[in-house]
């Protein structure tokens, strides 16, 4: 079943908002569907004063009646006639009416000192012309009569049948006063009620929630972090159960990259040693020189692999003048023709020197390579820390922006021409700018050229 997209838009997005419109729906619908228990019992309320008031001006009526008489004196509002059988009573189910049934024969009992039999033909509560206005007499618009016909039987066999009406009894206050202090009471109560519970329900579940998410993040930064403790509701124990048995599989598997890495740095470049050392038997010649650059290349790969997968581990975190980190390594690779001028200041932060050093090294040397007029600009924002590369070269083409810094993804060729890469450079730098729970930032500059910005998170620099 399809849900149209108004009611997707209209449904909450968060936990709270969903919770509270379920719970005030829920409970708006019990309170129509009961109403109709509430109508039966109001309709017996409000009838109960003029059917007593009926009781009592007909008891003298019943006391004194003689079908073979004269006419009585009436009340206003009265009418009165004999019958030879019980008239047709009218058909009507309502619990309310059984209700009214014995309260008049109750009132006639107790007007007439004696038992009456008695027998309701027709109860309704009319307006002044005489027209049903059931629902709206219940809450007062209008002014409501009660008319009550019913029949008791005579001693001498004969029906007397009364047909009386009489004034809904009231309070006096206004309608409207009274249907405010009535949907105040029954359901704006109701609904604040509904929405502390909603607060108090949300805020016990969502407490575990937020420590499980605060877990699942801390997992970026810290893989061997304390356990989740196993307590409160049993979901919320297995839910944290879960996630300390998917933090040990983890930490397995980040262990079994360890292993390989060892292994690859091992098994492949021993024999690349092995390679060099026959080289170096073989006679000078264009076979020999390609031989040896195949072999500098797949050494090259090999580290730039290795660099990839160690630049996501966090191994020695400490505070670093990451000011004068950006220096030395900007003097290291500076020359006449591209000075590499550093502006800005930042003070210390709290990274991996090695690793920063390395993100920094493979963005000012991919800078270098591709481009000129290559400056490196450090800002302290709102949002973290900023060390961003400028360069005036060919820029990236802004469809391959979204995916440069994947691992094996290299420019088009104006940025690669002789370049000797694996299209890694910008993958490793990326992912040590992740696991400092920062990111990398590519944009082409105006008038040409690329700016690469390195965001850390604020909250790791020291004041």
């Amino acid at each position: 079943m399809r849900v149209p997209r108004v009611l997707r838009r209209l449904w909450p997005k968060t936990l709270f908002g969903q919770l509270l419109l379920i719970m005030v729906s829920g409970t708006l619908l019990i309170q129509l569907m009961s109403s109709s228990i509430w109508f039966d019992v109001r309709f017996a309320q409000v009838l109960e004063a003029p059917v007593r008031l009926i009781a009592a001006r007909s008891a003298p009526l019943i006391a004194q009646a003689d079908c073979h008489a004269g006419t009585l004196h009436l009340p206003n509002h009265y009418r009165v006639r004999c019958a030879e059988a019980l008239p047709e009573v009218e058909v009507d189910e309502r619990r309310g009416r059984r209700r009214v049934e014995l309260l008049l024969q109750q009132a006639l009992a107790y007007e007439l000192g004696r038992d009456a039999q008695v027998r309701l033909l027709k109860v309704q509560l009319t307006d002044e012309l005489g027209q049903p206005i059931v629902w709206r007499s219940l809450f007062g618009l209008r002014t409501a009569q009660a008319h009550l016909q019913f029949a008791v039987p005579l001693a001498d066999g004969h029906w007397l049948t009364i047909d009386g009406e009489e004034l809904q009894g009231w309070s006096g206050e206004s309608a409207w006063v009274l249907i405010s202090d009535y949907l105040l009471r029954v359901y704006a109560l109701r609904i604040v009620a509904v929405l502390l519970v909603c607060l108090l329900a949300v805020r016990l579940c969502l407490r575990p929630l937020r420590r499980l998410a605060d877990a699942a993040r801390g997992l970026g930064s810290n893989l061997e972090q304390a356990p989740l403790p196993l307590d409160g509701p049993e979901e919320v124990r297995q839910a944290a159960q879960a996630f300390n048995a998917m933090q040990q599989r983890l930490i397995a598997m980040v262990n079994d990259k360890a292993y390989f890495l060892a292994a690859v740095s091992h098994d492949l470049r021993t024999p690349l040693t092995r390679m060099r050392l026959r080289l170096e038997r073989l006679e000078p010649g264009e076979h020999k020189e390609r031989l040896r650059q195949n072999i500098v290349q797949m050494d090259e790969m090999i580290g730039q692999v290795l660099d990839y997968l160690r630049a996501g581990e966090q191994q020695n975190l400490q505070q670093v003048d990451l000011d004068r980190l950006v220096a030395r390594q900007c003097a290291e690779l500076a020359s006449t023709e591209e000075p590499l001028p550093v502006q800005g200041q930042v003070g210390n932060i709290e990274v991996d020197a090695l690793l920063m050093q390395r993100c920094l090294q493979n963005l000012l040397v991919n800078a270098l390579r591709y481009a000129k007029q290559v400056s490196v600009t450090l800002e302290t924002a709102t949002t973290g820390v900023f060390i961003h590369i400028d360069d005036r070269g060919p820029g990236i083409v802004a469809a391959q922006l979204g995916t440069i810094t994947d691992p094996f993804v290299r420019g088009e060729g104006s940025r690669n021409q002789a370049s000797g890469g694996y299209g890694l450079g910008l993958s490793i730098a990326q992912r040590i700018a992740t696991s400092h729970g920062g990111e990398l930032l590519l944009k082409n500059r105006e008038g040409g050229g690329l700016r690469v910005s390195v965001l850390l998170p604020r909250g790791q620099a020291a004041p």
